[in-house]
């Protein structure tokens, strides 16, 4: 039963992390809305980042609320069947999300130095906003990955000891 519990209180935080990210999308629809009234350049050029933030807050925000709740019935049922399966699966699905985010952590950094380099070789106001939007863009990015990749550590580490790997 101790992988049942672990694995409420991991889908659990992640399902917290959905509604944050989606309460972020919908203050960023609000921001979005307040930009396109405004005339100026500079904001104008952070509205495409920011839509692919909203974008990226909403999907993952709501793939993360509601798919995390149906993950702890359906490894309730397995593990009900086979209890050796149901953590062989989680493991098997916690060390490719582990794999997933070491990588994608590696990545958000350089696309931060280029932008930020970037950043200093435009002139214009509106490609100036355009990278200081990617600029918070991949922060956001690096920093729900880091969160995520955070809280899947302990996780599967729990997985590990009860697989005997």
């Amino acid at each position: 039963m101790d992988l049942i519990k672990h694995t409420t209180e991991w889908a659990k935080g992640d399902a917290l992390q959905g509604k944050i990210l989606l309460f972020t999308g919908l203050l960023l629809i609000i921001a979005c809305f307040f930009i396109l009234k405004n005339d100026n350049s500079m904001l104008k050029g952070s509205l495409i980042p920011l839509a692919l933030l909203l974008i990226f807050c909403a999907g993952y925000g709501g793939f993360l609320t509601f798919s995390r709740p149906g993950h702890i019935i359906k490894t309730e049922k397995i593990y009900a069947e086979n209890p050796q399966q149901a953590v062989e699966t989680e493991l098997i699905k916690a060390e490719r999300d582990n794999k997933a985010y070491s990588m994608i952590k590696k990545i958000w950094p350089v696309l931060i130095i280029l932008t930020a380099g970037i950043y200093f070789l435009v002139s214009t106001d509106y490609l100036k906003g355009l990278m200081i939007g990617l600029l918070v863009l991949f922060v956001a990015g690096l920093v729900i990955d880091t969160m995520l990749h955070h809280r899947l550590e302990p996780y599967l580490k729990v997985l590990r000891e009860l697989s005997g790997a």
